[in-house]
This record gives structure tokens, C-alpha cells and sequence, in this order.
């Protein structure tokens, strides 16, 4: 990916916020949000829901998280793949570009499982790019990226004041894997290849 010069670099995840939001119901019991990183988006959880499980596997990122005002919000400091989380289950689970940094099936699994019958998974992740369609798209990504990262400078709203010290990793599976894997794991989910380097996965978890 090519990089904008610093005064226009923006924050693609926060981009997706309201994405993310408006798939879940507007009020629910308990969440989780897998990758919390600095809890900006679990604090948006946390207007919404009894009580959110934030979840980090960086110490630095959780103890940062903590300094932020939020009293239903739990930060949890370790990998949701083995953490002991709430037993009952989850009215809904996010995760914010947070996939790519676990083996793909045993995440997908771990996070269907979960969810409580009737939940919603809602998903930001990364993906590698490998068909000559996702090269493509940067024609388009690449000019719209350097327009939004302009049009937030001008308004003083550019920056990325959540990345400093956040684990980085590039993604290893392409988005036919992505698919494939939630088409196994998740039936029904729909996956969709989104602008700025993203997908969305989005499942309804059926059962009673």
C-alpha cells in the first residue's frame, strides 16, 4: 500500500464504526469485541449494551484502553482463542481488523461458538491481495484514500492517534480462503470485499 504523506494519514478501522454498529441490535445484554486496541469502539459498544468484554492481546494496548472513561466495559488482556470468557455467551461479537492476527478457522470457530443462539459476528479485517481484481481496486482505493485523507486535514479530523504502539501484522489469507472458511464455518455469512484494504464479514448466528 502506498503511504500518504503523514498530515493526511487517517483512521480506515474508525471509518467502519458505524458500519459495524448498524448491525447489531440497539440495545444489547453483552458483547465482545475481539482487538480492542486503545477501546474507542468498545466504548461506542458500551452506549449500547449492559456490559462489553473488551479484548486485547497487547498489554500496552489494554493499559491504555483502561485510562478511557467506560464503567461496563471489561478489558481483558490475552487471546480470545483461550481466554476464559463468559460462559453464557454473547449477544454479539465484533472484531476490528483483529482477524488476520489469529490461524483463521480455529478464530472463526472460537468466535461462533461465542455467540449466543440468535447473535450476531460482525467483522473489519485484512486480507492478502492475490487475484488481479484485488489489484485493481487500488485504482480506485488509492485516489479515494488521498481524497479522505484531504478532505479530514482540511477539517483538522486527520491523524491516526490509535495506532501508536499497536501490533501490526500482514494478513496471510486472500479473500477466496475468507470465504471459503466462513462458508464452511458460518453458513449464511456474507462476506464483502469493502474499500481501504478491507472485507466485512457479517453472520446471524441461527438456533434458539
Amino acid at each position: 500500500m502506498i503511504q500518504l504523506p503523514k498530515a493526511l494519514l487517517w483512521d480506515h478501522n474508525a471509518h467502519y464504526h458505524s458500519w459495524l454498529l448498524r448491525q447489531l441490535p440497539p440495545r444489547s445484554a453483552r458483547v465482545l469485541d475481539v482487538g480492542c486496541g486503545t477501546g474507542a469502539f468498545a466504548r461506542g459498544l458500551a452506549e449500547r449494551a449492559e456490559h462489553v468484554d473488551a479484548v486485547d492481546v497487547s498489554p500496552e494496548m489494554i493499559e491504555r484502553a483502561r485510562r478511557g472513561s467506560a464503567r461496563n466495559v471489561s478489558w481483558l488482556c490475552g487471546d480470545v482463542l483461550d481466554l476464559p470468557l463468559d460462559a453464557s455467551g454473547y449477544d454479539a461479537v465484533t472484531a476490528i481488523s483483529s482477524l488476520h492476527h489469529m490461524p483463521l478457522r480455529p478464530a472463526l470457530t472460537r468466535l461462533a461458538d461465542l455467540l449466543r443462539p440468535g447473535g450476531t459476528l460482525a467483522v473489519v479485517g485484512h486480507y492478502r491481495k492475490q487475484t488481479p481484481t484485488d489489484f485493481a481496486l487500488d485504482a480506485v482505493t488509492l485516489p479515494a484514500n488521498a481524497a479522505v485523507g484531504a478532505y479530514k486535514a482540511a477539517r483538522g479530523r486527520a491523524g491516526k492517534p490509535h495506532d501508536e504502539g499497536m501490533p501490526v501484522k500482514d494478513p496471510a489469507n486472500t479473500l477466496l480462503e475468507i470465504r471459503t472458511a466462513a462458508a464452511d464455518i458460518l453458513p449464511g455469512a456474507t462476506v464483502s470485499r469493502r474499500l481501504f484494504w478491507r472485507y466485512t464479514l457479517l453472520w446471524r448466528k441461527t438456533g434458539s
